[in-house]
């Protein structure tokens, strides 16, 4: 009786860290996201030291509980111990691969499709990089992969090389410049200049989760038709895990 009691007990506390979780993860990231906390609190502290725990926690209790569930009758809370089980497994493998991307791409977070003179930033960016603590510095040139120890040039050309100017003999720049505004605002970017004298758009993307932004800048110049440029660059955070790259890619998609 005294187990079964014990085995009912272990199934409710399964059943409620099912769902503390899960909203624990979200709570710190979305916490991060809306001012309540900083991001590095968040991804380090909360994400990364506790959360981790909190798995091992649910998982240990899953075990036990699958073990009581099996071996006492009438068997009750099997499903909810398995459960208990796999969504830890399922977070850990999910860490596993991410962690395993990262060491397959270049630790960068400045992606520009001109390596030698990519588009700089101007006016209301720049002032709100400023004020970000622990902001990424915005000269590309002194800029390293800390783990090759290649030139930022070499490592994305390495890791990227499809990331490359857009370039259409059979357009004008304003037309271009048109394309790109409208791809611009499909990406569901926040528009922060759009210059049609200038040809010139920057924008800020922000992540669900964290709240992390990551700035965009495209220009366009004249060419055999016309020549476009685009810069993204994260502005805290090391490594991007290819998220500037393969945001770069979308927007040429779109183009």
């Amino acid at each position: 009786m005294l187990m079964l009691k014990f085995r009912s007990i272990l199934l409710k506390l399964a059943m409620a860290l099912i769902i503390l979780v899960p909203l624990f993860f979200a709570v710190s990231a979305l916490g991060a996201r809306f001012g309540l906390w900083d991001w590095t609190f968040a991804f380090g502290k909360l994400t990364r030291e506790i959360g981790p725990k909190l798995l091992m926690l649910l998982f240990g209790l899953g075990v036990l509980s699958l073990i009581l569930a099996l071996a006492l009758k009438p068997r009750r809370g099997i499903w909810v111990a398995v459960f208990a089980m796999a969504f830890p497994v399922m977070g850990m493998g999910y860490a596993k691969s991410v962690s395993k991307k990262a060491r397959s791409l270049p630790f960068i977070h400045d992606i520009s499709t001109n390596l030698t003179t990519p588009p700089s930033f101007t006016g209301e960016i720049l002032a709100e990089r400023a004020a970000t603590e622990g902001v990424n510095s915005l000269d590309y040139a002194s800029k390293t992969d800390p783990v090759s120890k290649a030139p930022i040039a070499e490592a994305q050309a390495k890791a990227y090389p499809d990331v490359i100017a857009y370039e259409k003999d059979d357009i004008t720049p304003s037309a271009l410049y048109e394309k790109a505004l409208s791809a611009s605002k499909a990406m569901g970017w926040d528009i922060r200049l759009a210059d049609s004298n200038a040809k010139r758009i920057e924008a800020t993307d922000t992540t669900f989760w964290f709240g992390f932004k990551d700035d965009i800048v495209i220009v366009i110049t004249d060419g055999k038709g016309a020549v476009l440029n685009i810069r993204s660059v994260s502005r805290v955070g090391q490594s991007d895990l290819g998220k500037n790259a393969a945001r770069i890619r979308k927007f040429m998609a779109k183009l």
